[in-house]
């Protein structure tokens, strides 16, 4: 088996001699559903779990592992089985725990866990979550080949990226940070407006 880089949002579940390894690449994120649907599991899974939501919320829990291993994990995540009679099996590892791990690789899989860039412009909210865009930006900037760009996690891109353009602008102050100490440098030397 490949190393696990858990820094980058892999991780390895052992049962039963077996090993399950969940990944949290681009290209695992498009299976999970359209770039919409991507963005409103994200939500749902972060989101305030209650009565109300929870069959949704485990769902998309087991959705999301089930698209980040290359193998059945089933065993993981539960399964119905048998023809005359269904019989529920549960699955290996607790629902809180299930719903820990899917958060885990939705975080590595589409935000990224590097500390943001100090920034004074508000971030966009999107409500669609295209890998490909991420994806195009590794080969052209990074010089990846595209089967190594869609098996990057948003980690894994975003720590690329820092490493070939690193923020140089570390010691520069925000837009309101600047104005706040021009103000008071002002009202210093009396020149208020």
């Amino acid at each position: 088996m490949k190393p696990v880089i858990t820094d980058v949002g892999q991780f390895i579940i052992h049962v039963n001699e077996i090993d399950y390894l969940f990944f949290p690449s681009f290209f695992n994120m498009t299976k999970i559903g359209n770039p919409e649907k991507i963005v409103e599991i994200f939500s749902t899974v972060f989101g305030e779990i209650n009565n109300s939501n929870f069959k949704q919320v485990m769902q998309y829990v087991d959705k999301t592992l089930e698209a980040c291993c290359e193998t059945d994990c089933s065993v993981i995540t539960g399964y119905i089985k048998g023809e005359d009679e269904l019989n529920n099996v549960e699955p290996a590892i607790p629902i809180e725990d299930k719903l820990v791990l899917a958060q885990h690789l939705l975080k590595h899989g589409l935000i990224g866990e590097i500390p943001p860039k100090k920034t004074s412009d508000d971030t966009d909210y999107s409500n669609e979550f295209h890998a490909k865009k991420f994806v195009y930006l590794a080969v052209a900037h990074l010089g990846m080949k595209e089967i190594d760009a869609w098996n990057m996690s948003m980690t894994a891109f975003q720590e690329a990226m820092e490493a070939k353009f690193p923020n140089n602008d570390k010691d520069i102050i925000s837009q309101d940070d600047y104005d706040s100490a021009m103000s008071y440098a002002d009202s210093i030397v009396g020149l208020t407006l």
